[in-house]
C-alpha cells in the first residue's frame, strides 16, 4: 500500500504541480452515505454531486473526493467544472458509475402476449422472456439509423446480462446475403440526387417471406461499397414479388453486383432463434429475450443518454481508478479543459464512443443535405456528442474542436462499447498550434458493436496530438483514423481490424495535402486477415507528409502499405514478413482523381484555407508552398528506405518511378529473427539483416505494445 500511494504521489505532482503549495481538502462518498452528511470517512456523502458541490467552497484548493466500493447509478450527467480536483476510489476499493437499469429477476417473465408468441419459432417459443420497461416508470429508446455518413449519436436501449452484451436478432445469425437485383436506388445524398423514392430491391432467399410482421424491423449492411455500411428501417416486404422496400435512403443509393454489397435483417420477433439474441419492441415498452444457459445473476438495460462524467472548463482534473458501463452515451467527455487526466479506467458495455476529448458536430435539419450544401450554416460544435464531427472535419478543415491543452487518457481499458473508442481533439490547424493532448497505454477493443465504418478505436485530429503504447483489435473497421497535422502514434500493437470492411486501413488518413508532420514510429502491424482489400497503413486520395519508421508489417492485410498517389511520404527502417505484397504506390491523380487537381477544387481549396505559401505553413513544412510546381499528378519524393522485406512475394505494385529506393533488404533466408512466426522475440545475435542494411536501427521490440504492469489493482 505504501508502494501504491507514493507512486499516485508521484503522478499527481506531475499532473498538478500546485499540490505543494496549495491546501488540500477531502471527501467521501459511499453508496450507503448520506447527502445531509458531512462528507467525511465516518459521515459521506451518497451523490458525486453533492461532494463537487462542496468541492466548489474550495477552490481553488485542491480537493480530493475519495469513493467507497460499489455501484454508482446516474440518471444525468455528472459535471465537473473547477480545478484542482481529484476523484478516485479509496484504497483498493472496486467503484462503477452506471447509466443503467438494473432489473430484479421478479420482473423477467414469460412471453404472454399470443401476437408475439406466434411470431416465435416452436423451438424457443416457451424460452423467450420478456421485460416490461414501461412499468417501471422508464421509456425504451428503441433503434436508430447507424451508419456510414450519418451522425454518430448514443445508442439504443441495450440488454445486459452477466456483464455481457446481448445481441439485437438477426437474420442470417452470422453472415450476411447478396443484395438482389435493385428496382430503386432510393435517393442518393452523396451525389445530391433527391426525389427517387423509397430503395426497393430483390431478396434471393425464402426465409423474408415468411416474416409476419415488419413493425420495427431493420435492414443492415454494405448496400453500395464495402467501407460503407448503414442500418434502416424497413417499410415493406412483398413475398410475391420477393422484395424488401426500405423507409430511409442510404447515402449511396442501394446497388448490387458485387461481393461486399450484402445485408442482413435486425429485430425481429421471428428471428430470435439464438441464446443472447432480443428485440426491442419501443412502441410497447418492452424487451424479448432468449436467455443463454445459467443463471440470470445480473440484467441491466442502458438507459442514460448524456455523457457519465462531463469535464467542461476545468483545470487539473484527475479522474482514476473507476469503471463505467451500461451507458447508450459516452463514458468522458471533455471540453474547454486543461491538465484533464483519466488514468486507470476501465469502460465498457456502453453503446457509444468511451472518450471524447472535444466537441462534436450536428448540422440544423436534414443530416444527409446539410452535410454537402456549401451554404451549411456552422456551429461552434456541439457538446457531448460526436454527431457528424467526421464531416465537419472533412468540410470545414480549420475547426476547432474546443480540446483543451494536455489533457490525456493513460492505462485504461476499453471493450465492448458501440461506437469507436476515443475521440481525440485539440490544437489549432489555422496557426499550427499543438494541443499536447494524449492517449497512452491503453487497450481497446470490440469497440465497434452498433456502429461499424469510420468509427476507430482513436480517432485523432486538430494539431500535435499523440498516441503510444496502445493494443488496438477486434474490430470490422479501421484502429486509428488521422486529421491534421503534426500527430504522432508510436510503439502501438494493432491486429485483427478491418475485419469486415473492403479498401480501408488500420491506420488511415487522405484527402488533403496540408496535413503534414504525421509520424508513425515503432508500430506493430500484424493478422489483418480479410477476403476484401485492407491496408495496414493507407494514405489515400494524395496523402502526403508522414514518415513511418521502425514499424513491423507482419501479414498485414492484402496490400499492407497504400500510397495513393501523394507525395513526400517516408517508409525507412521498417520490416515486411510473410505477405503476398508489401507496398502499393500509384498514380490516381493522373487518371480517375485526377479533379481533386482542378483549380477551386478540393485539393486547391483546402491548400488556400490554411494559406499553405504563408507562415506558419510555410516555415513549418518548406516544401509545402511548392506544392503546384512541376506536375503535382505524379506521386514524387516518397522515399522507400532501409527497410527489410522477407517472405514478400512482391514488394511493389505500382511503377518505380513513385519513389525514391535504396539500402534496402529482400531477404531469401531468414534475416536474424529468433522466431519467425512472433517476430517481437527479436534478433539472433550477428543477425545478418545489421550487415545488409546499411545503418539499420534496431528496433525496441519490447516497449512496443500495451504495458500491463502499468495498471494498478
Amino acid at each position: 500500500m505504501k508502494t501504491k500511494n507514493k507512486l499516485i504521489g508521484i503522478m499527481l505532482m506531475v499532473l498538478m504541480p500546485w499540490t505543494a503549495v496549495a491546501e488540500k481538502h477531502l471527501y467521501y462518498v459511499s453508496p450507503k452515505g448520506n447527502d445531509n452528511a458531512a462528507g467525511t470517512l465516518a459521515r459521506p456523502f451518497r451523490t458525486v454531486q453533492k461532494a463537487l458541490a462542496a468541492a466548489g467552497t474550495h477552490q481553488p484548493d485542491t480537493v480530493e473526493i475519495l469513493f467507497r466500493g460499489g455501484t454508482y447509478p446516474l440518471s444525468e450527467s455528472v459535471r465537473i467544472k473547477g480545478r484542482n480536483l481529484i476523484l478516485r476510489p479509496y484504497a483498493s476499493e472496486q467503484v462503477a458509475f452506471t447509466g443503467g437499469l438494473s432489473v430484479g429477476s421478479n420482473r423477467i417473465k414469460p412471453v404472454q402476449d399470443p401476437s408475439v408468441r406466434s411470431r416465435l419459432q416452436d423451438s424457443v417459443r416457451n424460452r423467450v422472456k420478456e421485460i416490461d420497461v414501461r412499468s417501471m416508470q422508464v421509456e425504451l429508446a428503441g433503434l436508430s439509423p447507424k451508419g456510414f455518413g450519418r451522425a454518430a449519436l448514443p445508442s439504443w436501449s441495450e440488454l445486459f446480462v452477466n456483464g455481457k452484451p446481448l445481441r439485437i436478432s438477426r437474420w442470417p445469425n452470422d453472415s450476411t446475403v447478396l443484395i438482389g437485383k435493385v428496382r430503386c436506388t432510393g435517393d442518393i445524398p452523396r451525389y445530391k440526387k433527391y426525389g427517387i423514392g423509397d430503395p426497393v430491391f430483390e431478396y434471393l432467399e425464402d426465409r423474408p417471406s415468411s416474416w409476419k410482421s415488419t413493425e420495427d424491423a431493420w435492414i443492415a449492411g454494405y448496400f453500395a461499397y464495402g467501407y460503407a455500411d448503414d442500418m434502416i428501417p424497413v417499410k415493406s416486404i412483398d413475398p410475391t414479388e420477393k422484395t424488401i422496400t426500405a423507409a430511409l435512403p442510404t447515402i449511396y443509393g442501394f446497388l448490387t453486383g458485387a461481393s461486399f454489397r450484402r445485408w442482413y435483417a435486425l429485430n425481429l420477433v421471428e428471428e430470435i432463434d439464438k441464446p443472447g439474441e432480443y428485440v426491442i419492441d419501443p412502441k410497447n415498452g418492452k424487451i424479448y429475450f432468449l436467455p443463454e444457459d445459467g443463471r440470470l445473476e445480473q440484467v441491466d438495460i442502458s438507459i442514460l443518454e448524456e455523457p457519465m462524467f462531463s469535464v467542461e472548463a476545468s483545470e487539473n482534473v484527475l479522474i482514476q481508478g473507476f469503471t463505467f458501463e451500461y451507458s447508450r452515451g459516452m463514458g468522458v467527455y471533455v471540453d474547454t479543459s486543461d491538465h484533464v487526466l483519466i488514468d486507470n479506467c476501465r469502460f465498457r458495455n456502453l453503446g457509444y464512443v468511451a472518450v471524447s476529448i472535444g466537441r462534436g458536430d450536428l448540422p440544423d435539419g436534414d443530416i444527409y443535405k446539410a452535410q454537402h450544401e456549401s451554404d451549411r450554416h456552422y456551429k461552434d460544435g456541439v457538446g457531448g456528442v460526436i454527431g457528424t464531427l467526421s464531416s465537419r472535419l472533412y468540410d470545414d478543415r480549420l475547426f476547432n474542436r474546443h480540446a483543451g491543452t494536455h489533457n490525456g487518457v493513460t492505462n485504461c481499458v476499453i471493450s465492448q462499447v458501440g461506437s469507436g473508442g476515443i475521440s481525440l481533439g485539440g490544437g489549432d490547424r489555422r496557426t499550427l498550434t499543438p494541443a499536447g493532448n494524449y492517449v497512452e497505454n491503453c487497450q481497446i477493443h470490440d469497440f465497434n458493436r452498433i456502429e461499424k465504418s469510420y468509427r476507430p478505436g482513436i480517432s485523432i485530429d486538430g494539431v500535435g496530438n499523440r498516441v503510444k503504447n496502445c493494443e488496438i483489435f477486434h474490430a470490422p473497421s479501421m484502429a486509428v483514423l488521422i486529421n491534421g497535422n503534426d500527430h504522432t502514434v508510436e510503439y502501438c500493437d494493432i491486429h485483427h481490424v478491418c475485419q469486415e470492411v473492403d479498401d480501408q486501413g488500420a491506420l488511415y488518413y487522405g484527402r488533403d495535402p496540408s496535413e503534414l508532420g504525421l509520424k508513425v514510429r515503432y508500430c506493430y502491424f500484424h493478422h489483418l486477415d480479410s477476403k476484401h482489400r485492407v491496408s495496414a497503413t493507407y494514405h489515400d486520395d494524395g496523402a502526403c507528409g508522414m514518415e513511418v519508421f521502425g514499424c513491423v508489417y507482419y501479414r498485414a492485410g492484402t496490400v499492407p502499405v497504400l500510397i495513393g498517389g501523394g507525395h513526400d511520404n517516408v517508409y525507412r527502417n521498417n520490416i515486411f514478413v510473410d505477405m503476398p505484397l508489401a507496398i502499393h504506390i500509384d498514380n490516381r491523380m493522373q487518371n480517375w482523381s485526377k479533379n481533386t487537381l482542378d483549380k477551386d477544387g478540393i485539393f486547391d481549396q483546402r491548400l488556400r484555407t490554411v494559406r499553405y505559401d504563408q507562415p506558419p505553413y510555410s516555415t513549418a513544412y518548406p516544401l509545402l508552398p511548392g506544392y503546384w510546381e512541376g506536375d503535382p499528378s505524379f506521386p514524387r519524393n516518397n522515399q522507400i528506405a532501409g527497410n527489410l522485406f522477407y517472405k514478400v512475394k512482391n514488394v511493389l505494385a505500382g511503377a518505380w518511378s513513385y519513389a525514391d529506393w535504396w539500402n534496402n533488404y529482400i531477404a531469401r533466408k531468414n534475416p536474424g529473427f529468433k522466431n519467425e512466426e512472433n517476430i517481437l522475440e527479436g534478433w539472433v545475435d550477428n543477425a545478418p539483416v545489421f550487415d545488409r542494411i546499411e545503418h539499420f536501427q534496431p528496433i525496441p521490440f519490447e516497449k512496443i505494445g500495451f504495458q500491463r504492469d502499468k495498471l494498478t489493482p
